[in-house]
């Protein structure tokens, strides 16, 4: 069971002066439970590539497949969910309850049944069943954003697709939100995030896809893609790199505050540390 995307391309305004190729033949595949980071600047493609995931857009040429069958087919349409780079603009109903409930009732589910599904994706997306009766727009931005990604979750999607999931949030409810990926990943579910800043998600992540001006330019494993020099590195690399060539033996693959401590603390309780006091 996979995401397959093999030799796709896609070109807006197409055969016009404005003709623009936004995604340029590429190939990949995103396995079932797999956590990946997908990177790229701005105009990489990235956001094009997101609604191809979830059959949004329709490959002018090439095939995305969803365990086999076509993105976008009413087979698979439930299998993946898109949380979009501005979620508030998914939110429409009257009640948080109304707006989680939208998809599901559109596929046939009513009553008691509706509502576990309702229940069940606000749980997932760490939201009290106690903000169902509320309106979504007197909510904080970072709650808005988990009511929208209640709202994916409401078909029980096996992959998860969300483009710059953390644009715009404090640094609590960035938190928050990683936190619930976290989650969600434990769950089973394939989680796939679009960003530009991939550093406070490589502690997560299992693939790094980087797109360049619509084509693929990188894709490997987090260790992979720290030792690929064409890439701005985390802060917290960075500075592992320079405690290296300080003289002090640590690991230069680290990528989160956390383990940068712990490695520093190892090396300062070493043999090797004390023979230079």
């Amino acid at each position: 069971m996979s995401i397959e995307v093999k030799n796709l391309s896609f070109c807006y305004n197409r055969g016009t002066s404005l003709e623009k190729h936004a995604i340029d033949n590429i190939s990949f595949s995103i396995g079932k439970g797999e956590f990946v980071l997908i990177g790229g600047e701005v105009g990489s493609g990235k956001s094009t590539l997101a609604r191809h995931l979830n059959g949004l857009l329709r490959p002018q040429s090439g095939s995305v497949t969803i365990d086999g069958k076509a993105a976008g087919s009413r087979k698979v349409r439930s299998k993946a969910g898109l949380l979009m780079q501005y979620p508030q603009k998914q939110l429409f109903g009257r009640t948080v309850y109304e707006d989680v409930a939208f998809a599901p009732s559109n596929f046939g589910f009513k009553g008691k049944e509706l509502d576990e599904h309702v229940m069940y994706a606000l749980g997932l997306a760490g939201l009290d069943g106690s903000v169902a009766s509320l309106s979504p727009f007197s909510l904080s931005g970072g709650q808005m954003r988990l009511v929208a990604l209640a709202g994916v979750l409401s078909m029980k999607p096996d992959y998860l697709i969300l483009d710059e999931p953390a644009s715009g949030l404090d640094p609590d409810n960035r938190v928050l939100l990683i936190g619930t990926l976290e989650k969600l990943h434990r769950s089973g579910i394939s989680i796939v995030v679009i960003s530009h800043q991939l550093s406070e998600l490589l502690s997560l992540a299992e693939k790094i896809i980087i797109l360049k001006s619509g084509r693929i330019e990188f894709v490997g494993s987090v260790p992979e893609y720290l030792r690929s020099a064409p890439f701005t590195l985390p802060e917290i690399t960075s500075l592992m790199k320079e405690l290296n060539l300080a003289g002090i033996n640590v690991g230069d693959d680290i990528y989160s505050v956390d383990d940068a401590f712990s490695e520093i603390i190892r090396f300062f309780g070493s043999p090797e540390a004390r023979l230079d006091e």
